[in-house]
This record gives structure tokens, sequence and C-alpha cells, in this order.
């Protein structure tokens, strides 16, 4: 698992989608990505009160790591 940051340039918050501009914050989602780079799952939370479902992402994640 890799844990990342974009507080400093965003770079990532624009790439993807989850910059929230006028706050300049990032808004929650969950993104898997398989052993050769490919993005498997994603999903992005309607607020950033919300938690993701947990157990899909680690079906998610399970599936990604058999696949590859």
């Amino acid at each position: 698992m890799k844990v990342v940051s974009d507080v400093l340039d965003a770079e990532m918050g624009v790439k993807y989608g989850l910059l929230v501009k006028e706050r300049r914050y990032l808004r929650r989602a969950v993104f898997v990505v398989d052993r050769t780079g490919k993005l498997t799952y994603i999903a992005y939370m309607e607020h950033n009160g919300l938690e993701p479902d947990y157990d899909e992402v680690i079906d998610a994640a399970k599936k990604a790591l058999r696949e590859n």
C-alpha cells in the first residue's frame, strides 16, 4: 500500500479530479492499482464525510493482486 499527499502542489488532485479548487482540498477517493500500474478500481466519495465501502475496496485489492 502506498499513501501519498498532494498538499503542496495539488498535481494529483488536478489529474485525478480530486481538487476542490474553492477550498483547496482533495475530495475523498480510493484507487486500487495493480502490479502493472493499471487502475483497477476507483471510488469517489460524494462528500468527504463519507467512508468508502471497505469490504469492496479490500475485494478489489485482492482481485488486483490475483490477476497479475
